[in-house]
């Protein structure tokens, strides 16, 4: 159970219902469309909310400023108006992991969290940042990451950057502990940490990470999202900070499968694979049907031993917040 506070934007801003630590995607292109919500609305709380809670969870390394943001996002409400949707990301706020090139002129950095790219000035945007500005993808922020993709070195501490500091997770009360292991369930886990964290503490609905071992798969697990490690080399790497050509794939992170589906609509190449005709969208049926499940041992596909610690604490937090639902269950059933 996440401790940051759900922030339920204004009146004057957006409807009170929605809540930027549950919604998705989805749901927000679906109160677009119906005219309940506008895209000037959105970034406004979404920028508030990384203000209110970013000095804690460092998850963000930078942002362009507000102006910038919701001018971009009031040309994209008005080209709603004019009934010239670009697709399912129109409008949608986003977080890029910080590993992957903008140019200057979109007011934020590319510096894999280091001071050696510290006021680097990227060429050109990496190709994957120019799908999603066609798409109608608004970018609020690039998200802290474990420095240099956790390659500068040997026992570093996942989600820390020299430029973003600790990244902290948003379920894990009294932060990351400096004896905890690589694995332990104080840690963010890397090294997309600011990616996933952004995304479970409401700092957009979606984020990108990438991943060369694990970056992407178990911060998504710690942060109750949903993620994929997409095949080489149906994502390009053009623009992004390499690590090795035969691993590294950027990669969506959600709360939806929905979402998912969506974004690799966006990122993937097609040329490169074979993609339904209707997108991976046209996979996402709701239902269990001709689905083919596999299941791992736990005892040989785990962590190594010296990467695990118990926390008896976790387990106590977990056995409390199922109380909490079933008493919310049960008030709710009188």
């Amino acid at each position: 159970m996440s401790f940051i506070k759900p922030f339920i934007a204004s009146p004057s801003k957006q409807p009170t219902s929605l809540d930027l630590l549950v919604a998705t995607a989805g749901d927000l292109q679906r109160g677009l469309s119906s005219g309940q919500l506008t895209s000037v609305g959105l970034v406004d709380a979404y920028l508030d909310q990384i203000e209110n809670h970013d000095d804690y969870l460092h998850a963000i390394i930078s942002k362009p400023p507000r102006v910038r943001l919701v001018e971009q996002a009031r040309k994209l409400d008005e080209e709603r108006e004019s009934k010239a949707v670009r697709g399912r990301l129109h409008g949608i706020p986003i977080l890029i992991k910080d590993n992957i090139a903008t140019l200057p002129e979109l007011h934020m950095g590319t510096t894999a969290g280091s001071f050696a790219l510290a006021g680097s000035k990227p060429k050109s945007n990496a190709e994957i940042i120019n799908r999603l500005i066609e798409a109608g993808a608004i970018i609020v922020g690039k998200a802290n990451l474990s420095e240099l993709s956790f390659f500068k070195g040997s026992k570093l501490d996942c989600g820390w950057s020299a430029i973003g500091g600790q990244t902290q997770s948003a379920y894990v009360r009294g932060g990351f502990q400096p004896d905890d292991t690589f694995a332990g369930h104080s840690n963010p886990a890397g090294s997309s940490s600011g990616s996933a964290v952004g995304v479970t503490a409401g700092y957009a609905p979606i984020s990108i990470g990438t991943e060369t071992e694990g970056s992407l798969i178990i911060p998504a697990s710690r942060a109750a999202l949903y993620t994929i490690k997409p095949t080489i080399p149906i994502i390009s790497q053009e623009g992004i900070v390499p690590i090795t050509g035969f691993c590294d794939s950027a990669g969506p992170m959600t709360k939806s499968v929905e979402d998912l589906a969506n974004l690799m609509d966006v990122l993937v190449d097609r040329s490169q694979t074979r993609v339904p005709v209707d997108g991976y969208i046209s996979a996402v049926t709701a239902t269990w049907d001709g689905l083919k499940i596999g299941t791992l041992d736990p005892e040989v596909w785990t962590f190594w031993e010296v990467a695990r610690k118990p926390a008896p604490g976790a387990e106590a937090q977990m056995v409390s917040f199922r109380i909490y639902l079933d008493n919310k269950e049960s008030a709710e059933m009188e």
